[in-house]
């Protein structure tokens, strides 16, 4: 899923599956702050049938859905969070969270929201442009262990949890469909 001002598109790498569309539409019983301009956002699985549960954070607030409706908060959490990504760990029905922002990044369990406070430095092959102020991030747990993947800018890059660097490249390489999208939502933001 991306989102840009008040739209969303969910999207995998052949193309969007779903939308751009209206947040508000697709989700019209979250709250209005939660509708536009959205801080980060994340997504996993729920329950049987393998439900989508999103979060969204803006500013001090967090909240988790379903497309039926609210499954927890509003909640305060103690930092914005420039970045989330939410994994289904298979040993345990809890929400594994990976959360940045600025220079530093965190991970909790569950609805326990934590300050992001371990430098993005730490991960010292990292090109120096993706150890702050990063857009999004996203972590998967795949047969090789935890695969990171750091957005900056118009950049990806993607990296296990060995320092092994497995992908750099653009947006406009990897999903030009999404650059087209956010060009459109450019120009209608001006």
């Amino acid at each position: 899923m991306a989102l840009i001002g008040d739209q969303y598109v969910i999207f995998n790498d052949s193309g969007i599956i779903q939308g751009p569309a209206s947040i508000r539409g697709k989700w019209p019983f979250l709250p209005e702050q939660f509708t536009h301009d959205v801080d980060s956002a994340a997504v996993s699985f729920s329950g049987p049938g393998f439900r989508w549960r999103n979060t969204f954070t803006k500013g001090s607030l967090a909240i988790v859905f379903e497309d039926t409706g609210i499954v927890s908060g509003p909640t305060s959490i103690p930092s914005p969070y420039d970045g989330l990504s939410d994994v289904n760990r298979s040993d345990d029905s809890r929400i594994f969270h990976f959360a940045v922002r600025g220079g530093n990044y965190t991970t909790f369990w569950g609805y326990d929201y934590a300050l992001p406070t371990t430098p993005l430095s730490d991960f010292r092959f990292l090109p120096e442009r993706f150890q702050h102020d990063l857009d999004d991030v996203s972590l998967e747990y795949e047969s090789i262990g935890a695969k990171y993947s750091f957005y900056q800018d118009n950049e990806r890059i993607i990296f296990d949890s060995h320092g092994n660097i497995m992908e750099l490249a653009t947006l406009d390489y990897k999903w030009p469909f999404l650059n087209g999208w956010r060009a459109a939502m450019a120009k209608r933001i001006r």
